[in-house]
């Protein structure tokens, strides 16, 4: 689905993105608020998100079961969600909410449709 990637499970393009409160599962997907992947706007996710995908994440775990794995080593493989190391996370957070004023919505899951208008945009690219 990824004409970039041999398991195509990160679609690249345009999309909007919102800021949401933290998973349930912070082992998954770290104690912080995630951003949410909402539509895709321009490449591969106009027609895949969220037609045919939903529910990718850039976000971080506690990743401790694969074998001592600690930052800045690489993250684990995801079902197309982004990964970084949990100070990035934090980081982002801290950045979108105190200088950019974006509001962390409450969490739906991967409900749709999306019920919140998205705050912001994400490009995603492939990089040889």
């Amino acid at each position: 689905m990824n004409q970039f990637s041999s398991d195509g499970n990160t679609p690249t393009g345009l999309f909007e993105l919102d800021l949401n409160s933290p998973e349930s599962e912070p082992k998954f997907y770290g104690p912080y608020p995630v951003n949410r992947v909402v539509s895709g706007l321009q490449g591969n996710g106009q027609w895949l998100i969220p037609s045919l995908r939903y529910g990718i994440l850039i976000h971080t775990g506690e990743w401790a079961q694969y074998a001592g794995w600690a930052p800045p080593q690489p993250m684990p493989n995801s079902n197309g969600c982004v990964h970084t190391w949990p100070s990035n996370v934090h980081a982002i957070w801290q950045l979108l909410v105190q200088r950019c004023a974006v509001e962390v919505r409450t969490n739906p899951g991967g409900s749709q449709p999306y019920p919140f208008k998205a705050q912001g945009l994400l490009q995603v690219y492939h990089v040889q």
